[in-house]
C-alpha cells in the first residue's frame, strides 16, 4: 500500500533549530536542554568516526 503525503513542505527543518537558539539567547541560557553541548559533541565524534571508516575527507582537511 502506498501512502500519499499532500502537505506542502515550506522549509528544510532548520527553523526549529533557529527558534530554539532564539529562545536560548533570549532566556540568557548558555545551551539548550533539548540538545546539550555534550550531546552535540558526542554526535560529532560518532560522525567523525564514520567518516574515518569510510574514508570521507572534506576539502581543506
Amino acid at each position: 500500500m502506498i501512502e500519499r503525503f499532500d502537505h506542502p513542505v515550506v522549509s528544510r527543518g532548520m527553523q526549529y533549530e533557529a527558534l530554539e537558539l532564539e529562545r536560548v539567547i533570549t532566556a540568557g541560557e548558555r545551551e539548550s536542554p533539548l540538545m546539550p553541548l555534550a550531546q552535540s559533541v558526542a554526535i560529532m565524534r560518532v560522525l567523525d568516526e564514520v567518516r574515518e571508516q569510510i574514508g570521507l575527507r572534506y576539502p581543506g582537511e
